[in-house]
């Protein structure tokens, strides 16, 4: 079972993809979330709480997505 190098692009692509992830999770998470607790809008509420909750889902999917082992390898 020897795996293939990683090429450069591939390298790029996976940091990229990262660096993303973590900018879109922190603008989340600072300015949209906040919504959750102090606002007095029950539609901001209940925005804020269903964007998080398809940020939670996204997350176990990237994560499922990144650590299952593919059925070719």
């Amino acid at each position: 079972m020897s795996r293939k190098p990683l090429t450069p692009l591939q390298l790029f692509k996976v940091m990229i993809s990262i660096l993303l992830y973590i900018t879109a999770s922190g603008v989340w998470l600072l300015f949209a979330a906040r919504d959750l607790i102090s606002s007095s809008s029950d539609f901001d509420v209940t925005a804020a709480f269903f964007g998080t909750a398809v940020w939670l889902i996204a997350s176990a999917c990237l994560f499922l997505l990144i650590t299952t082992p593919k059925s070719g390898d």
